[in-house]
């Protein structure tokens, strides 16, 4: 071993890899070093002691912070904290350190907080125990923009991408023609609605120049885009475009071009709108525009249009479809009576005001489907359209007149005034326009004369509107004053023995007498007034029966009609129950009679009806069968007792040879299956002997007694049937 190197000592490093021994003069030179390398660092740094004060800061630190460097030493490090997160700091959190590096958000001084990346080391000493805080602070306020930016760009695509599908969904389903160019006025797209109209395709389309328009609509065309390239928007220009086969079509077209944001255009969409049939219906329509300017009602232009319309529709149908509800409509013409003297003696502005006033309550009293014009001075022409029959027309007249002939106060004066109305139908009266008119015209002047408000065309439609507002006035009221009497019609066996018999309403009218009940039992249907008067029939007929019951007639049923508009109401079967129950009847002597036309407007709900009270023993008797049109095919559905042979069959029952077989059908057909039948009408001893051999068991008619009162029925019921002589005709009374 060379004597000359010293030994190496076990487990030490040899010389050359020992550090280098600085003098105290180097060190210094060192540390100043190494402090000007901080200074002039980007980033900030700060060094704190374990009490959380700053000993040291640079210069990016407090410039980052908008502080002076030396204001900071012995401050909290915590200064740069927002308020909320300031907390103090324990030694074991501090030598929990080991270069914790955060994002966070630091406090400037004047307020405003900025995004920062931070790391924290702690210091050690000599030995190993912490000293200090050594904290770097980055702002990264740029780097967190660009973040956002570029979320928010991505977020813009997304949003893009779904708004384009959104359009594009719109496009492809709006019903009205659209076309979208390029810059360069090249078809890009067409949608499926302009396909099916204009018959084009896309593909056909695609990258052409093609607008779509007539040649002599070309100049118009190619100025309307020169519009659109300087950033016009064309709304609601009404032009025409050919479809492929050159069929011509009026549009309504509206179009602007869209630009990028320097205001370069990138293309151009084009909606159309058609307009064909609109604009067909409005050239037809256009002369009911014209209004009169007093009273806002349509003039006497309209009326004529609207008139010629009418009579066009109607005639269109068969002459028995003119004569149903819905083509037969009527017109009034409507002059208001001494209106001259309210222009003569108060001026024309208070007559004016009036017929404003009139006018007003004119339209009130109307459908929307009727019509109304001012026709001329004080005269008024209305249409009133689908009625049902004169009546109709009577009541709306009258509540014209009701109407006009409230008081009117007008600046201070109360007027009054009437009105006279003519009425002519069509088309009764007249398929001709100037005739309905005329008809109208000439009536209204003779309700004038006569002083009866309104008038009809004819005399007798006339009477008989007038006959049945009467009887229609009187019948709301004859209920409640007991005009209405219950009268009993036998019914026979055949052997000629009272089994019972069918309750008929009669009605006696103090000032007009008996009247029929063919006359006032439709009016009551329509107006619904049947439906107390058949409960107050029912509840006489069934509180009669059982008195009779308890004088020893106990074997005795009494037949009730019950009418169309009874067997719709909803509380039918209550109400029958309700009478019964009030007049200690028994179920099984009430038979309820009911007519294949009544049955047949509600089919499913009556025979419902009808199987619960039959369940609770009351019978089903079927009037006048054989004269309905569904008489055989619902048969087997109902369920009924009884079939009521109907008197046109039985009239010539002994001489013609086709009733005597239709009777014979109808008994076979109800023995088998297993009913029983009444034969109505019978008036002979010939049509009750061949009804009984034809094996009818139960028989009703003149030659048993005529309807009676109950009590001449009861007298009636202490002696037996009189003989009758073969052909005569006796009555029950």
């Amino acid at each position: 071993m060379d004597g000359s190197k010293s030994a190496e000592k076990p487990g030490c490093p040899p010389e050359q890899d020992q550090p280098e021994q600085r003098t105290p003069k180097q060190s210094e030179q060192y540390l100043h070093l190494l402090q000007i390398a901080v200074e002039i660092m980007q980033i900030g740094v700060l060094i704190a002691d374990l009490d959380g004060r700053i000993v040291y800061v640079n210069q990016a630190q407090a410039d980052m912070h908008g502080y002076q460097a030396a204001t900071l030493l012995t401050r909290p490090m915590q200064i740069f904290l927002p308020y909320k997160r300031r907390r103090p700091l324990s030694l074991d959190q501090i030598k929990a350190w080991k270069g914790l590096i955060r994002e966070e958000w630091n406090l400037k001084k004047d307020g405003s907080v900025f995004p920062v990346r931070v790391m924290s080391e702690v210091v050690k000493d000599a030995r190993g125990e912490p000293c200090g805080i050594v904290t770097s602070c980055e702002d990264i306020s740029e780097r967190k923009q660009l973040e956002h930016k570029i979320v928010e760009h991505i977020r813009i695509e997304e949003a893009l991408r779904k708004s384009e599908e959104r359009y594009q969904i719109v496009l492809e389903t709006v019903p009205d023609p659209i076309v979208v160019y390029d810059a360069e006025g090249r078809v890009d797209y067409l949608n499926p609605a302009f396909s099916r109209i204009f018959q084009w395709t896309l593909a056909e389309c695609k990258g052409q120049q093609r607008y779509f328009a007539p040649p002599e609509y070309h100049a118009e065309t190619r100025r309307l885009f020169e519009e659109i390239t300087q950033g016009k928007t064309i709304t609601g220009f009404e032009t025409t475009r050919v479809t492929r086969d050159n069929h011509p079509l009026h549009v309504s077209l509206s179009g602007a071009g869209f630009f990028d944001s320097h205001r370069q255009l990138q293309g151009s969409v084009i909606t159309m709108q058609d307009m064909t049939e609109r604009k067909k219906t409005e050239e037809e329509m256009k002369f009911l525009a014209y209004h009169d300017a007093l009273t806002g009602l349509p003039n006497r232009k309209a009326f004529n249009l609207r008139l010629r319309y009418e009579l066009a529709s109607s005639s269109s149908a068969g002459l028995e479809k003119r004569r149903c509800a819905q083509h037969q409509w009527a017109l009034l013409f409507l002059d208001l009576d001494r209106f001259k003297f309210v222009n003569d003696t108060l001026g024309h502005h208070i007559g004016d005001e009036m017929l404003q006033l009139v006018a007003n309550r004119l339209q009130t009293c109307l459908r929307k489907s009727d019509y109304i014009f001012r026709f001329d001075g004080d005269e008024f022409t209305i249409i009133l359209n689908t009625i049902n029959d004169y009546t109709d027309v009577a009541r709306v007249a009258q509540k014209l007149r009701d109407e006009i002939a409230r008081p009117y106060l007008i600046q201070g004066h109360e007027l009054y005034i009437t009105a006279s109305i003519g009425i002519s139908l069509y088309p009764n009266d007249s398929d001709d326009g100037n005739s309905l008119l005329k008809n109208a015209d000439m009536a209204m002047y003779s309700a004038k004369e006569e002083g009866h408000g309104y008038r009809f065309f004819t005399e007798e439609m006339n009477q008989k509107a007038l006959e049945r507002m009467r009887l229609e006035n009187s019948l709301r009221c004859a209920l409640q004053q007991k005009q209405f009497l219950v009268y009993y019609q036998p019914v026979a066996d055949h052997n000629n023995h009272v089994i019972g018999m069918e309750a008929l309403l009669r009605w006696n009218h103090p000032d007009l007498g008996w009247i029929s009940p063919t006359q006032f039992i439709p009016i009551a249907e329509e107006t619904g007034v049947i439906v107390p008067l058949g409960k107050w029939v029912l509840q006489t007929a069934c509180t009669q029966a059982q008195q009779w019951h308890d004088k020893g007639y106990s074997d005795f049923s009494v037949s009730v009609n019950l009418s169309i508009r009874q067997l719709k109401e909803p509380d039918l079967i209550d109400m029958i129950e309700e009478v019964l129950a009030e007049t200690h009847l028994a179920p099984n002597r009430l038979k309820l009679e009911v007519t294949e036309s009544g049955i047949m407007e509600d089919p499913d709900d009556v025979i419902a009806k009808m199987h619960v009270l039959q369940a609770k023993g009351i019978h089903f008797s079927i009037d006048d069968f054989g004269t309905g049109y569904s008489s055989l095919s619902c048969l087997k559905r109902l369920p009924i007792n009884i079939l009521k042979i109907d008197r046109s069959f039985v009239i010539d029952a002994t001489t013609d040879k086709d009733d005597q077989e239709i009777i014979k059908t109808i008994i076979a057909m109800a023995h088998n299956l297993r009913l029983d039948t009444i034969a109505e009408g019978v008036e002979t001893k010939e049509q009750q002997q061949f009804l009984a051999q034809s094996g009818c068991r139960m028989m009703q008619g003149f030659y048993f007694g005529h309807p009676m009162p109950a009590d001449q029925f009861e007298a009636r019921l202490c002696s037996p049937l009189p003989q009758h002589q073969t052909g005569s005709r006796t009555y029950f009374v």
